[in-house]
């Protein structure tokens, strides 16, 4: 591991100055070594555990590690599910842990790729990607992403399911999650778009798809949001296909 972790830092080191562009490709060797490193994370033996988890531990040192991170939840799709999923899940831990310190240009990439990969065929991998646009939102970065919801509504107008399907994976958390501000926002009122947006789905051939919408209007509904109540008699003249 001394000779492999050495290596791989200094890859990052070296392309740590340069990183941050919308079109940033990861080094080759550096890629290999991480995808080895989920890959041995992912072993029954604590022991490798404990050592990866140092490890990598130790690469949130170098923004550039994330750029990594994202690239093999969203564009690696090569690999099995399970190792995109993990690094998805770490990233997610790294923004939870350090969103601050990040440069503006890496948030900047890990919300783009998120956008573009939110219709990912795997279901795992649409969660994942919900999860992590969720865990930037709430850690205040909804103010400083205005695209987002606008982005996920208009996605939801696509005749692809699984670009559907995640869009409310992801709105669905974020209704979740932040309700209240949401709500709240009188500035730009996002549920002024957003919830006439979610009543035309109670009618959609999808069952998940219905259930997804109606979870989304129902965060609102039962804190009597003030958006919510403006839309009530459109709600009430609504009906929900079984």
């Amino acid at each position: 591991y001394t000779t492999l972790f050495r290596s791989l830092d200094s890859l990052l080191q070296e392309t740590v100055h340069s990183m941050v562009r919308m079109n940033w490709q990861p080094a080759q060797d550096g890629l290999a070594q991480i995808l080895q490193l989920l890959k041995e994370s992912q072993s029954p033996d604590t022991a490798t555990q404990r050592e990866v988890q140092q490890k990598l531990e130790q690469l949130n040192n170098y923004p550039d590690f994330n750029n990594y991170l994202i690239y093999v939840l969203t564009k690696l799709t090569s690999e099995d599910d399970a190792t995109r999923s993990l690094s998805g899940l770490i990233l997610k831990n790294n923004v939870k842990a350090h969103m601050n310190n990040l440069p503006t240009e890496v948030t900047s990439f890990i919300k783009a790729e998120c956008l573009l990969a939110v219709g990912d065929p795997s279901p795992l991998i649409r969660a994942t990607i919900g999860i992590l646009i969720t865990t930037i939102a709430t850690r205040g970065e909804l103010r400083n992403w205005p695209e987002l919801l606008p982005a996920l509504c208009n996605m939801l107008d696509t005749q692809n399911y699984t670009v559907i399907e995640g869009s409310f994976g992801a709105l669905k958390k974020i209704c979740e999650d932040l309700a209240e501000v949401l709500d709240g926002d009188t500035e730009h009122r996002p549920l002024n778009f957003m919830i006439p947006k979610f009543l035309t789905f109670f009618r959609h051939d999808s069952s998940t798809i219905r259930a997804h919408a109606i979870a989304c209007v129902n965060q609102f509904i039962i804190g009597r949001s003030q958006r919510s109540e403006e839309h009530t008699s459109e709600l009430q003249s609504r009906k929900i296909s079984r």
